[in-house]
C-alpha cells in the first residue's frame, strides 16, 4: 500500500523550518566576527578574494551537480559585468571597513541593507511601493543607526567612525545589489548571475591585493584560516545552498522576516567568542535595526497586497552578497 504524500502548504511554516531559518540567521550573524577574525591575519582585499574563491568553488560545484546550466548568452554579458564591479565595490567597502571597526558594530551596520532595499526598490521596482509600514520600518531603522554612532561622539569609540561609516556604505550598496540582482533574475538564472559576479570579483580581489597589500596581506594562523573557511563554506556554501532549497517550498516573504535576528546574533557572538563589550548605544542601535527589518519584511496587510499583487517585489532575502 503506497503512503499517501500531502503537498505542502506554503503559507504555514512548521516550526522545524522556523528553527532552520533562525540558525541559518546565526551563521549569517557570525559571519562579521568570522570577518574581523580573518582579518587578523589576511588582508581585506585577500580576505575577499580567499573567501570568494572557496565560494565559487563549491556554489559552481552544486550547479553542476544539479544539472543546472552556467551558459551564459551574448546579450547578458554587460549586465551582469557591471552587477560584478558593484559587487567588488561592496564587498571592498565591508571589508576595509571592517578592519577598522568592531565585529558587532559591523554586524549592525551591514544588516541595514533590507532597509535600502525597501528605500531603493520604491523608486526602481515597479509595483514596490514605500508604504506607510515600511516607512515605520526604515524610521525605526534609522533610529538605530544614530544609537550606534551616538558611540563615535560621546562614546568615546571615535576610531571606528571610519569603519562605522564604511560597513553602513557597504549596507547600502548590499541592498542597491540585491535589488539589481532581484532584476536580473527575472531574466537569468541565479546561479549564473553569483556566480558570474565571483568569477569577476576573485582575480578583481587578489589584483587589488597585490597592488595594495602585497604579501603582508597573506599571514597565518587557525583560527584566521577557519574563519576564510566559515565564510567561503559555512556563508557562500552552505547558507546559500540551504536558503535556495527552502525557497522551493516557501515564498521568501514569510522566510526572510525571520532574518531580523542578524544584526542581534552578531553582537551577541562578537561578545561570546571574541570578547568585545557590547555597549548600550550598540545595545539599542541594533535592537532598532531589527525592529526595522522586521516590520519592513512581515507579511503586508491586505491593503498592501491588493496594492503591490501585479507587480513583482524586490523583498531582501539574506544572500552570500554581504
Amino acid at each position: 500500500m503506497s503512503k499517501t504524500v500531502h503537498p505542502i502548504n506554503k503559507n504555514v511554516i512548521p516550526p522545524r523550518v522556523i528553527f532552520f531559518v533562525l540558525f541559518l540567521a546565526m551563521l549569517w550573524g557570525g559571519n562579521a566576527v568570522s570577518l574581523k577574525i580573518g582579518l587578523a591575519e589576511f588582508s581585506p582585499f585577500a580576505s575577499a578574494g580567499l573567501r570568494f574563491s572557496i565560494g565559487l568553488t563549491l556554489i559552481t560545484s552544486w550547479a553542476l551537480a544539479n544539472g543546472v546550466s552556467l551558459k551564459l548568452q551574448r546579450h547578458e554579458y554587460l549586465p551582469l559585468f557591471l552587477s560584478a564591479l558593484l559587487f567588488v565595490v561592496q564587498i571592498a567597502a565591508l571589508n576595509l571597513g571592517a578592519n577598522f571597526t568592531r565585529a558587532g558594530r559591523t554586524a549592525v551596520m551591514t544588516n541595514t541593507y533590507p532597509l535600502f532595499v525597501a528605500l531603493i526598490a520604491h523608486f526602481v521596482v515597479p509595483g514596490d511601493y514605500m508604504t506607510r509600514r515600511k516607512a515605520l520600518g526604515l524610521a525605526f531603522a534609522f533610529g538605530g543607526i544614530c544609537f550606534v554612532f551616538r558611540d563615535n561622539f560621546v562614546g568615546g569609540l571615535g576610531e571606528f567612525l571610519i569603519g562605522d561609516l564604511l560597513t553602513l556604505l557597504g549596507g547600502f550598496l548590499l541592498g542597491l545589489l540585491i535589488v539589481v540582482t532581484n532584476r536580473l533574475i527575472q531574466r537569468i538564472n541565479t546561479y549564473c548571475v553569483l556566480v558570474s559576479q565571483m568569477v569577476i570579483g576573485v582575480p578583481a580581489f587578489f589584483t587589488l591585493s597585490a597592488i595594495f597589500e602585497g604579501r603582508a596581506g597573506y599571514g597565518f594562523s587557525f583560527p584566521a584560516l577557519f574563519a576564510i573557511l566559515y565564510q567561503g563554506a559555512g556563508i557562500a556554501g552552505f547558507c546559500f545552498v540551504a536558503w535556495t532549497l527552502l525557497l522551493k517550498d516557501y515564498p521568501p516573504s514569510r522566510l526572510s522576516v525571520f532574518f531580523f535576528t542578524t544584526p542581534l546574533w552578531g553582537i551577541l557572538l562578537s561578545n561570546i567568542l571574541i570578547g568585545e563589550p557590547i555597549t548600550v548605544g550598540l545595545s539599542i542601535g541594533a535592537v532598532l535595526v531589527a525592529l526595522g527589518i522586521y516590520t519592513i519584511n512581515r507579511s503586508p496587510s491586505s491593503r498592501e497586497a491588493i496594492r503591490q499583487k501585479p507587480r513583482a517585489s524586490a523583498r531582501a532575502a539574506p544572500t552570500d552578497l554581504g
